[in-house]
């Protein structure tokens, strides 16, 4: 992990689990990606265009979609393809993905550059990008919180969390807007997709699934700090910086820039882990057996943990390796802090694990 000091507050450099395990546990993301691919199949494509990923992390759902939109683009047309993500993001999985994909378009002239920049800053030249998307990233902010009050358990500052983070996310959110207005050309597009805050009827129906898994991985945390086998000033760094948007929020933004963009398509849909339905399977498989219903529970708990540390994995060992952590005892910690957070999420029942996805697709005024 790596922190850039900004004023009083750190920016946020947060990259996913290296080594390829993002694109190896990211199965969530890979269905909001495909939730968003028909946002892309009646937009004009010229023979000479430019298509930007804001957010492109190891490149397993950033290829598909750039495999759907080539599949519309004229032969022997030039096309720049951006990808961006920040300094610490790890592009060998990305890169190693780019053979196949030129291999599948020698008809097409294609031109990939990797640009290691935040999308809160400006990316590419003025005016340059035809057709830009976003996906399952404008929840990131672009500082990092402030850190937890060590008098507030993790329970505690989980309830609170929102009500700190939303004055940065409108900010945030009228930040890239601007900034993407400044880089795509009049009459072009940008598609995106981000996680959406529960109403309360949903609350309700399906509990907050991902503040749920959130906070009960830093709790597995909590258990290892309480017990003093972590220092307990990790825990002043559980500061995930991440808000979920509400529709409110999110068309607020837009119309702030009313004169930059306009909403040309949206949709709003619940999209859940595909283990869930293993579980599912397994418990209908398992009948009246409980000792193998608690099994697959247990299973499916592990997958949404796996999936969170694919996510944060590198952060917390930053953390703990900051905070004077010796080196060679994190493995063990490590694996001692996943049991511990697992056995928590099977116990309080990880539900179906939905997100609200919020899909738009804005035209450039």
């Amino acid at each position: 992990m790596t922190i850039e000091e900004n004023g009083t507050q750190q920016c946020n450099a947060i990259a996913m689990a290296s080594g390829n395990t993002y694109n190896e546990n990211c199965h969530q993301q890979t269905l909001i990606m495909e939730g968003s691919l028909p946002l892309f199949d009646d937009i004009k494509l010229e023979s000479n265009l430019t298509i930007a990923d804001y957010g492109c992390s190891q490149g397993g759902n950033s290829i598909p979609v750039v495999n759907r939109i080539l599949s519309r683009v004229p032969s022997g047309a030039t096309v720049s393809l951006v990808f961006e993500d920040l300094p610490s993001n790890e592009y060998t999985s990305l890169i190693k993905l780019l053979p196949r994909l030129f291999g599948s378009y020698s008809s097409l002239k294609l031109y990939p550059s990797l640009v290691p920049k935040s999308f809160y800053e400006s990316v590419v030249p003025s005016g340059s990008v035809d057709l830009g998307y976003t996906l399952s990233t404008i929840h990131w902010l672009k500082k990092m919180p402030l850190p937890k009050p060590p008098t507030e358990t993790v329970a505690e500052y989980y309830d609170k969390r929102d009500s700190r983070n939303s004055a940065a996310a409108k900010e945030d959110l009228r930040d890239f807007l601007t900034l993407r207005g400044q880089e795509i050309k009049s009459g072009g597009h940008l598609v995106i997709a981000c996680f959406g805050s529960f109403t309360k009827e949903e609350i309700a129906h399906y509990k907050d699934a991902l503040i749920l898994r959130h906070r009960v991985l830093f709790q597995g945390m909590e258990t290892l700090a309480n017990e003093g086998k972590l220092p307990l000033k990790v825990m002043e760094r559980i500061n995930v910086p991440i808000y979920d948007r509400s529709e409110k929020e999110l068309f607020s933004g837009i119309d702030e820039l009313k004169d930059t963009w306009v909403v040309d398509k949206y949709y709003r849909k619940m999209v859940h882990h595909p283990a869930y339905y293993k579980f599912l399977k397994a418990c209908e498989d398992a009948g009246q057996n409980e000792s193998e219903k608690i099994k697959a529970a247990k299973e499916y708990a592990g997958t949404l943990i796996d999936w969170l540390i694919a996510v944060f994995g590198d952060m917390i060992l930053g953390w703990w390796r900051e905070s004077g952590v010796e080196e060679a005892a994190i493995d063990g910690l490590h694996q001692e802090f996943l049991i511990r957070a697992k056995d928590l999420l099977w116990k309080e029942g990880p539900g179906g694990a939905e997100i609200p996805i919020m899909y738009t697709r804005l035209k450039r005024v």
